[in-house]
């Protein structure tokens, strides 16, 4: 008799491995405080996703070394000694394919995050957040597929009137008056709208604002 050729068994199906960046995330460090700039090139180079291939003290050797240096982002202090954050960002938003930015300040996100936001930062962390934070903020930065596409989400008519009105960076007193509402009712809504729209901070909401905004304007629409 011949013998039964064995059925072969079916492979296992493996799930694929986390898709990885194809090289590290260029940085440039940009902080007047050279002891903040020698910890975090400490710090970040201990992660071999992110590559620090400059540093910078001041808003002229910052521009200088974004050009000569082509990062992916800059991590920006603030406050450049005399100067501020917002002179880089003003240059950038001229500029096409500039790099993102994360700002690190002293400073309260919920003082200054939203005229950052709508200046162009991409990110915000306070200085004395944890290691961990600081790589979760460039980890989102990094990301394309969060600034490419709006999930599809319900708003209801108060939540679009407060989208509207962050969209133009005002701060939530501003939009209280605006509303007529109170400012804690504004914060609510805020802290609904980033629940929704799958974001975690005031500075992200800023940026995504037009976005969701458009999407949610083309749906009432159509």
């Amino acid at each position: 008799m011949d013998p039964v050729p064995s059925t072969p068994r079916p492979t296992e199906a493996r799930p694929a491995p986390a898709e990885r960046p194809t090289r590290p995330t260029r940085l440039l460090i940009a902080d007047d405080h050279e002891s903040v700039r020698i910890g975090l090139k400490f710090l970040l180079t201990q992660e071999s996703e992110f590559e620090v291939v400059g540093e910078a003290s001041s808003v002229e050797t910052t521009l200088y070394a974004i050009d000569a240096l082509a990062p992916d982002i800059v991590v920006l202090d603030f406050g450049l000694g005399a100067d501020t954050a917002d002179r880089v960002l003003d240059v950038l938003a001229k500029r096409p394919n500039a790099p993102r930015v994360l700002i690190l300040s002293m400073e309260d996100e919920r003082v200054v995050g939203q005229e950052l936001a709508r200046r162009g930062a991409a990110g915000y962390v306070m200085k004395q957040s944890p290691t961990s934070e600081i790589l979760a903020a460039l980890r989102r930065i990094r990301e394309p597929a969060q600034s490419s596409a709006a999930p599809e989400v319900h708003l209801t008519a108060r939540q679009r009137e407060v989208l509207l009105l962050v969209k133009e960076g005002l701060p939530s007193k501003i939009i209280a008056r605006r509303l007529h509402i109170s400012e804690k009712t504004v914060d609510v809504h805020k802290h609904q709208l980033r629940r929704k729209l799958g974001l975690r901070t005031d500075m992200e909401l800023v940026r995504h604002a037009s976005l969701f905004a458009a999407r949610d304007s083309a749906d009432r629409d159509s």
